[in-house]
């Protein structure tokens, strides 16, 4: 498969990629309905990148059409974000060296310790057809939504 050449995400919001953020990441299921999951990821300054099993439907729904879109939040902020609509790109991850890079920048541990004995790693690379990375007001100082008590407190 021949992929689009990427568009690139503004450097404004590069911060937001290189934090510790959780990306939301869409994929189409067979019978064309959405399916979205939260997911760690990595940014190289062009390209995110996700793992997945070869067992989750993110990776099946893929292998059934590429299509992807991805919004990710500043981890502090949502009203900041950078959305990114485009073609995946599924690599095997044998050595599980993508996860492992995952790992060490989320939870500062070598190896991804949650995976069950002869589980199958998929790098998910995005090609990026669209991007979006708006300037939002209130960005700064966003409204604020009251606190919600804990059952403990009640």
């Amino acid at each position: 498969m021949t992929f689009p050449k990427t568009k690139p995400i503004p450097e404004s919001h590069h911060y937001i990629l290189q934090d510790l953020p959780t990306g939301h990441l869409a994929t189409l299921r067979p019978d064309g309905r959405l399916s979205v999951n939260p997911v760690a990821l990595i940014f190289d300054g062009q390209h995110i990148r996700v793992s997945t099993l070869k067992s989750r439907m993110k990776y099946k729904n893929l292998l059934q059409d590429p299509r992807v879109a991805i919004s990710v939040p500043h981890r502090n902020n949502p009203n900041i974000y950078v959305e990114v609509r485009g073609i995946a790109e599924l690599t095997d991850d044998p050595d599980r060296s993508f996860v492992n890079s995952i790992a060490r920048h989320y939870m500062n541990v070598d190896e991804y310790p949650f995976d069950e004995a002869g589980a199958q790693r998929v790098t998910i690379t995005i090609h990026a057809e669209q991007v979006s990375a708006p300037e939002i007001p209130l960005a700064d100082d966003p409204p604020a939504a009251p606190d919600t008590q804990s059952q403990d407190e009640t």
